[in-house]
């Protein structure tokens, strides 16, 4: 026998014994948008919950402030900031803007980020809802 051939078969009994890779699972676009769709769903299955005595309404201006991709990560951060004070650090919706936030593009943003009232729940619920459905309306675009 020759020692390639040799060689052959010690690399295939190695491969045999080879452990598997454990861990979280590599994502792929379309698994990660399909991920972050679902965290979507969630959050607002747990906004909806929320026992809010009235809710605002959104200006014009807040709402483009919302919808701008440059601000997307800066508003997520108003709204980690807002969720962990008033829902705390274990509750759903915090868990889940966590999650979300390494996925979301880094840009340099060119004006402030959203406010979300202190302690005004309505407040955080309405924008909340609207910042979602802007990131899901972008995903769903690129899903086309």
């Amino acid at each position: 026998m020759s020692s390639l051939l040799i060689l052959h078969w010690l690399l295939f009994l190695l491969a045999l014994y080879t452990p598997q890779a454990q861990g979280a699972p590599v994502k792929t676009p379309g698994t990660q948008q399909c991920y972050v769709l679902n965290l979507i769903r969630e959050i607002i299955n747990e906004l909806d919950k929320l026992p809010v005595a009235s809710e605002d309404f959104l200006n014009s201006n807040e709402k483009r402030r919302l919808m701008k991709t440059s601000l997307w990560r800066p508003n997520l951060e108003e709204f980690l900031t807002f969720a962990t004070n008033s829902l705390g650090e274990d509750s759903k919706i915090t868990k889940n803007l966590k999650e979300i936030q390494p996925i979301l593009p880094t840009t340099m943003p060119t004006e402030e980020s959203i406010l979300i009232e202190k302690d005004n729940l309505g407040d955080f619920r309405v924008k909340l809802k609207e910042y979602l459905s802007a990131i899901r309306d972008s995903l769903n675009c690129k899903n086309t």
